[in-house]
């Protein structure tokens, strides 16, 4: 009986042991003996949030002397017009092709605004905008053109 006791003893004092040890437990199994496991730990993913993304315009300052370089058939440029007041624009190769944006407050079209260049000409001989809008004109010619500012 002294070695069953002194069995038990020892058989509790690993199971003891056992347990102390981190990520470890002890569990009753169906026919009474301890077994001794690991401890389960639930990982929760944090769901990932997404973010709108807000579309970028690669839009050059709208200034004086400012030009785009050349554009060939479908090739687009941007400007932003941030600056109140009137912008003459011309083409470089062309100089009779010529157009005028006015920038004032409270000016309807305030965003993205898309013109032509076609026929030798800009889709618009004057546009009015508010600061702040990006005009993008696209060449439709055969011939290359471009954006430029005096």
């Amino acid at each position: 009986m002294k070695l069953s006791l002194g069995m038990i003893a020892i058989g509790g004092m690993l199971v003891l042991g056992a347990c102390s040890e981190e990520g470890q437990s002890v569990e009753n199994n169906m026919m009474g003996e301890e077994v001794v496991g690991e401890e389960v730990v639930e990982e929760t993913e944090t769901p990932e949030v997404e973010t709108a993304e807000e579309p970028t315009t690669e839009a050059t300052e709208a200034t004086v002397g400012e030009a785009s370089p050349l554009l060939k058939k479908g090739d687009s440029t941007s400007f932003i017009f941030n600056e109140i007041g009137d912008f003459s624009i011309y083409c470089e190769p062309h100089p009779v092709m010529k157009m005028n944006v006015v920038v004032e407050e409270g000016a309807e079209l305030s965003d993205d605004v898309s013109l032509e260049i076609v026929d030798y000409e800009f889709s618009e001989e004057t546009i009015t905008v508010a600061p702040g809008a990006v005009i993008t004109w696209t060449n439709q010619d055969s011939a290359q053109h471009n954006v430029a500012f005096e």
